[in-house]
């Protein structure tokens, strides 16, 4: 636990230092490198910390020091190509697991941070928390996933300057690292449906929407869900444990408070808003928010079908800089309950939860093990 706190601490003050500083480049580069505490604790780690580490990830690297780069993809053929690329390449520049490692952090951490500075230059430190108690613990165990998020964050940064070609190569990017990213369509709709500047939906057609949406998903989750579970697998190989444990799941209450805590954000952010546009972006982080708590009651059909939501999760994240930019007096209110939710989840998800094996944290290089 120390070592998650001290990387947290510095991490978080790293960003506010950067965003007091007047010269520009210093700012840039306090920002890049506010994101080396975090990378060190995920390049020093022992292949037993983070539940998937010691399995794909530590084989694609062996691939890469054993094998050309066809004779690694063909090893890994059931991992998606760009992943096996990026080990191979990673593993033949640095022949070091451990620097790999370290080096994926930055890839998937660094395109968070940049986006939210450049979107919300004023308010981007607040996403620190978020990073910090929600998403590290997830890039700790699911690299490819990660790796794939962090591609439709950059996907969704060209949508908000409005340019599609670029915004296509990011999303195809993130289905090269991990298949399912092309749920990636579904954010664009979303996103689409939200930004419409020929008019603008009222409050309550979308409390109406929330209230239908999440009727529908319930109703699909119970007589569909474990259908569209078997029809995933004949696709891929890799939802064999899915299946082996399917109806051994629950819902998650965690992310059902979510739903609740994104409506209160939702409510709290309409106040303080003023022009359509901000609306419009409230409208679409928090209908993220609201569908990766849905999403992740997919784990009522089988454990690891949570993993569904997380792309939706972390884009929801942005909701938080987005409101300390924007926000007046309601922004201390947004930004406690925020930072109080996120430690909750922390403490729920991977210290009680157990999720994605982050604890006891051992490190035979620093020759430490931390309970």
């Amino acid at each position: 636990m120390p070592i998650y706190f001290i990387a947290f601490v510095s991490h978080i003050a790293l960003l506010y230092f950067s965003v007091k500083i007047p010269n520009k480049r210093v700012s840039f580069l306090l920002a890049v490198i506010a994101v080396l505490p975090l990378c060190l604790v995920a390049g020093l780690r022992d292949a037993s910390v983070g539940t998937d580490t010691s399995a794909y990830p530590l084989r694609c690297f062996y691939a890469s020091q054993y094998y050309s780069l066809t004779g690694a993809m063909g090893a890994c053929s059931d991992q998606e190509p760009l992943f096996v690329i990026l080990f191979w390449i990673l593993g033949r520049l640095t022949g070091d697991f451990h620097a790999v490692l370290f080096l994926c952090e930055a890839i998937v951490l660094l395109p968070y941070i940049l986006v939210v500075r450049k979107l919300y230059p004023r308010g981007y430190p607040v996403v620190g928390f978020f990073l910090c108690f929600v998403v590290f613990g997830y890039t700790l165990n699911i690299i490819r996933q990660c790796l794939a998020t962090s591609m439709l964050v950059m996907m969704l940064y060209e949508l908000f300057r409005e340019k599609r070609v670029p915004a296509i190569v990011y999303l195809a990017l993130a289905v090269g690292f991990h298949k399912m990213s092309i749920i990636g369509l579904l954010i664009w709709i979303i996103y689409t449906s939200c930004f419409n500047r020929r008019h603008e939906r009222s409050y309550k057609t979308v409390a109406l929407l929330a209230c239908v949406g999440v009727i529908i998903f319930a109703i699909c989750v119970i007589m569909i869900g474990p259908d569209v579970m078997e029809l995933v697998s004949l696709f891929t190989s890799s939802y064999s444990f899915q299946i082996k444990h399917a109806g051994m799941g629950s819902f998650n209450i965690t992310m059902l408070i979510y739903f609740l805590f994104c409506l209160a954000i939702w409510m709290l952010g309409s106040k303080g808003l003023t022009t359509s546009i901000d609306r419009w972006t409230l409208n679409f982080y928090t209908s993220c928010g609201i569908i990766s708590s849905l999403f992740a009651q997919f784990a009522s059909i089988s454990p690891e079908l949570i993993r569904l939501s997380f792309p939706f999760l972390f884009i929801s994240g942005l909701v938080y800089p987005f409101l300390s930019e924007n926000l007046g007096r309601e922004r201390f209110l947004t930004g406690t309950l925020g930072f109080l939710f996120f430690v909750f989840y922390f403490v729920i998800t991977f210290v009680y939860g157990g999720s994605c094996d982050l604890f006891p944290y051992s490190s035979a290089l620093l020759g430490v093990i931390y309970a």
